[in-house]
């Protein structure tokens, strides 16, 4: 295919392996851009992003609600979204930025996965000063995160389901 944006769509894979080799601040800049250049509703841009490349403190996040597994699959970088809870769309506003920073990383020849188990991480009563200890405005809630690093793997793409859509012309 001869379109980079279109490129970065359709070869973009969820990876669960990564390199020790860290994301350059660079690249890590491009990608916090990316996020906020973002569509939201009514342009109020309610997201708050958390970059944290400290590998003690990843680690120690990944412990908070499971022992059994790394829940951030060795990743130099997570960055984990926040959203506005007053805002008017908050959660889709943050997805779609979380979309954004997958794709500019794509770009970059980095791998990503979307990693629900922040959100549960930071929204439980348990750890209620954590968004606040890592500096989250208050009224704001975990919506995801994404690790981010050189793959170590390139998975197969699945099969498109063919059912999952209507065109009415």
């Amino acid at each position: 295919m001869e379109n980079q944006v279109l490129d970065a769509i359709f070869n973009r894979r969820s990876i669960r392996r990564y390199t020790d080799q860290p994301v350059s601040s660079d690249q890590l800049d491009l990608i916090l851009k990316a996020g906020q250049a973002a569509p939201s509703a009514m342009n109020q841009q309610p997201w708050y992003f958390v970059a944290i490349q400290r590998k003690d403190m990843i680690e120690q996040l990944a412990s908070l609600l499971t022992e059994n597994e790394d829940p951030y699959y060795n990743a130099p970088l997570l960055i984990v979204v926040f959203a506005n809870k007053k805002a008017y769309s908050p959660v889709t506003d943050a997805a779609l930025a979380i979309a954004n920073m997958m794709l500019a990383a794509q770009a970059l020849q980095l791998g990503t996965c979307w990693i629900d188990y922040s959100r549960h991480v930071f929204n439980h009563p348990k750890f209620a000063g954590l968004s606040a200890s890592l500096g989250v405005p208050q009224d704001y809630l975990c919506v995801g995160s994404l690790v981010v690093g050189t793959p170590a793997e390139q998975p197969e793409a699945h099969p498109v389901k063919s059912e999952t859509m209507t065109v009415v012309a």
